[in-house]
């Protein structure tokens, strides 16, 4: 069995324990009167759809071949050039999600493209008939993000 790795480990993170504890903060130690799914769909964006592509983007674009090797299977490294280009995608929609914690009206373009890219990123990995471990992994956490941000931008 393998065990739990950094990458893992990290979609956690920005996926569950950063946006459970960031509203937590915001309801009972800053005191934000605000709706419980205004304050999830914040959060959620921010380090789901921010914290999360940035991250991935930054790996991507210094270390192509953790993609390329470990989710996707290729040990090809001229398509590490690909992978690239996707980091540099990743660092853009990521902007858009941190930036949208300091400016609000950011959120719903960040939610619906981060969204979308989750979404179909979910299909590419269902579609794949020789899905390794990682790739299974990846393809639930997606499915998981793009869901939970459908759900709180019909909520919000």
């Amino acid at each position: 069995m393998k065990k739990i790795g950094l990458y893992e480990i990290s979609v956690i993170v920005f996926f569950l324990l950063l946006p459970i504890i960031g509203v937590i903060a915001d309801v009972f130690i800053l005191k934000f009167e605000v709706n419980i799914f205004s304050l999830m769909f914040k959060w959620f964006v921010f380090s789901g759809v921010g914290l999360r592509l940035m991250s991935a983007g930054l790996k991507q674009a210094i270390n192509p071949s953790f993609t390329a090797k470990e989710i996707f299977k290729v040990n090809e490294e001229r398509c590490f050039v690909i992978v690239r280009e996707i980091g540099f995608a990743n660092i853009s929609f990521g902007s858009i999600g941190i930036f949208s914690f300091f400016y609000p009206e950011f959120r719903l373009a960040a939610a619906i493209a981060g969204g979308l890219y989750f979404g179909l990123a979910g299909c590419l990995h269902f579609f794949n008939k020789n899905r390794s471990r990682d790739e299974v992994f990846a393809m639930i956490s997606d499915y998981f993000i793009f869901f939970v941000l459908m759900i709180l931008i019909i909520l919000t």
